[in-house]
This record gives C-alpha cells, structure tokens and sequence, in this order.
C-alpha cells in the first residue's frame, strides 16, 4: 500500500503533539493508523517491541512504525514529527513560566495524564483481543507486572527480564 507522506507526516506530528510522551502516543495512532487499514495491530506490536529493546526514550517506537508503514521515508517523517512539538513548545514555556506552575495547569496536567492512561489502557486490551486467545499465564504475569512497577520497588529492568524468563519458560 502507498502511502500519503504529507498525511502519514500529519499522523505522526498530531499523535507526538498531544501525547506527553512514552506510549501515550498509542491510541491515537491505533486510531488513525490501525482504523484506516494503514498499519495493523501486529505492526504496532512490532514498532513498540523495537522501540522498548532500543535505546532512547519510549516514545520513539513511532519512528519504527513509521518505518514499518512507510519505509525509510516514513521513519524520517515520524522523527521530524516527534522533534517538532518539543521545539515549538520550549519558548513558550520560557514565556509563560509563571503560569505552568499554578495549580489550575497542574491539574490539567493531571487530568490529562489519567485520561492518556485510560486510552492506553484501552489500547492495550484492543490489540490484545485483536491478537488472539490469551493463556492464564499472560493475563496472571501482566497482573504481576503491574502489580511489581506501580509499588516501585523493584526496577523496572528486573520486571521485563521476569516477564521475558516467564514467557520463554511458559509460551511453549
């Protein structure tokens, strides 16, 4: 399938200008890339398997996807997506510093911020179906995750080399 770059850009700039960074970029572009038959739900796996395994922030599994639906052109569309938000958004911030830190923005931030992991939350559970019938194990070691990363006592690397062991040990 061919790709529109100017469209696929505008995918990649909406999704990275209003997500706060990590995979909260994920419903929106489910929404925009999975919905239209662009890319699939096993795409999007692959983009952010990649982009956990790679070095750099989370958010930049876009730059795979991007590649993985568009080729090298679609990757280079999806890193100037990403870097342009960030830029437009340093000198604003510098000049309205004072109002960043009231309470009112604080809120939305926060707010904003439940709302994402709703959706990816959501997200998650969609691609799940999509990809099929889940084992007890899966759904009792996602728990176990969970569980492990939300008390923050144990490193998040300590959690992804378990579940890795659990799914080579039990994914047979």
């Amino acid at each position: 399938m061919i790709v529109d770059p100017v469209g696929l850009f505008l995918v990649f700039l909406k999704a990275s200008a209003l997500s706060l960074g990590g995979l909260s970029s994920l419903p929106l572009l489910r929404a925009d890339l999975v919905a239209t038959h662009i890319a699939t739900d096993q795409q999007l796996v692959q983009a952010i398997a990649i982009g956990r395994v790679s070095t750099g922030p989370n958010g930049l599994y876009i730059v795979s996807l991007g590649y993985l639906v568009g080729g090298f052109a679609g990757a280079a569309l999806a890193t100037v997506a990403a870097a342009v938000p960030p830029l437009v958004i340093i000198p604003i911030a510098r000049v309205s510093r004072h109002l960043l830190l009231t309470p009112p923005v604080a809120g939305l931030v926060r707010g904003v911020a439940l709302a994402t992991a709703g959706l990816l939350a959501a997200s998650s559970l969609q691609i799940q179906i999509a990809a099929g019938a889940t084992a007890w194990w899966q759904i009792a070691l996602a728990a176990a995750a969970v569980v492990l990363s939300y008390r923050g006592t144990i490193h998040p690397a300590f959690v992804i080399v378990g579940g890795a062991a659990a799914g080579i040990l039990l994914g047979r």
